[in-house]
């Protein structure tokens, strides 16, 4: 039998995984860099205080937060 092939009518198509967005993690850093300098020049100082810890907080290298558990660790509230 050339060029025939069986297809298992009994199995279902493999997972597929995406993978991960490289840019994705620089995109947040930067919003929250963004979001912080531009609330200090509206002079909101404790809003642009906490976009700095979560600066902060992915710059070393920790991954961003999931559950409100991780948020209030990054902020250090």
């Amino acid at each position: 039998m050339i060029g025939a092939y069986l297809k298992m009518s009994n199995q279902r198509p493999g997972k597929l995984q995406k993978p991960l967005d490289r840019n994705g993690d620089m995109q947040v850093y930067k919003f929250f860099k963004t979001a912080s300098k531009l609330l200090s020049k509206d002079g909101k100082e404790d809003e642009a205080f906490y976009f700095e810890q979560m600066v902060d907080w992915l710059q070393s290298g920790k991954p961003l937060p999931t559950s409100e558990e991780q948020v209030i660790k990054a902020l250090g509230i």
